[in-house]
């Protein structure tokens, strides 16, 4: 996309309280764009005070509301206050999950595989479902196949960890796993609609972010990955929010963070033994000997 196309556009970005939801913000923000940042009601007060900023970067507007993933009526009620006031999402972010070690082989229960599933999946099924008749703007010189062809951006915030598993998160790699395939059907719906809605997926490996906190075997193991170092660094949410921009500049389908990621996929792709031996370096202590 080219700069003067986000003059004036809408954004809707869900967890938009978190670092990686305020990065990729903030990395938009100075294209002078309409932002509607949702999260939870416990996060409005912070809301208020990053609209602020978001609106001293550049942007138009930058307002909050509160929208709970899990809440099917709340998200209608959203996304229709927002539908009528603006008539059109331009981009659609799907920015909201969450993590923990709950996993197969050390006892996690299926509670709270629903649980994760309902936010970091159902969640994201369910929003953009809400959005698709306001996603996208009508072109302006549609084809003759198409005379309401719209175009627009829906962007996921998946994992590396969709693309390859990661120890003790069997939970958390099957949420992302889905968002995957769900974005890969959708985009192929669109072409087959000839429409120029572009479905667009981040795979970003572990960040230095709250994120890990939330439970302490979950912290412990992001403690352990950064102490490894090297190929295990890991990333910010700055680098995130960077190519999620990067990425809708360049009208991308799916990318790595950092980029070089991908070749943990084409590696997999001809020894799944070597990606596992690689990964296995990321595993708990406990788990590791």
């Amino acid at each position: 996309m080219k700069k003067k196309w986000y003059k004036g556009k809408v954004m809707v970005i869900t967890g938009a309280a978190g670092e990686i939801g305020g990065a990729i913000c903030r990395h938009f923000a100075p294209e002078g764009m309409r932002f509607y940042l949702t999260d939870l009601a416990s996060q409005m007060e912070k809301l208020k005070e990053f609209s602020e900023e978001l609106e001293d970067l550049g942007a138009e507007s930058a307002v909050g509301m509160e929208m709970d993933v899990t809440n099917q009526d709340q998200i209608k009620e959203v996304v229709e206050k927002i539908g009528k006031k603006e008539n059109y999402i331009d981009i659609l972010v799907n920015n909201a999950g969450y993590g923990n070690r709950t996993s197969i082989l050390n006892g996690g229960s299926i509670e709270e595989v629903q649980k994760m599933m309902d936010v970091n999946f159902y969640g994201q099924w369910r929003l953009t479902q809400a959005a698709l008749p306001y996603l996208g703007r009508p072109v302006r010189k549609p084809p003759k196949k198409n005379r309401n062809q719209r175009e627009g951006q829906l962007i996921y915030i998946a994992s590396s960890a969709g693309v390859i598993g990661v120890p003790d998160m069997a939970s958390y790699c099957a949420t992302k796993h889905a968002i995957l395939g769900m974005a890969d059907v959708i985009r192929l719906g669109y072409r087959i609609r000839k429409e120029k809605i572009k479905v667009i997926v981040i795979c970003p490996a572990p960040a230095k972010t709250q994120f890990w906190n939330t439970t302490k075997d979950f912290r412990t193991w992001m403690n352990h990955y950064e102490k490894k170092g090297g190929i295990y660094s890991a990333i910010t949410a700055d680098d995130i929010g960077r190519a999620v921009y990067k990425a809708s500049r360049g009208n991308k389908n799916e990318i790595m963070v950092p980029r070089w990621w991908a070749l943990l996929r084409f590696i997999r792709s001809i020894s799944i033994g070597l990606t596992d031996r690689l990964l296995k370096g990321t595993a708990a202590k406990e788990n590791n000997k």
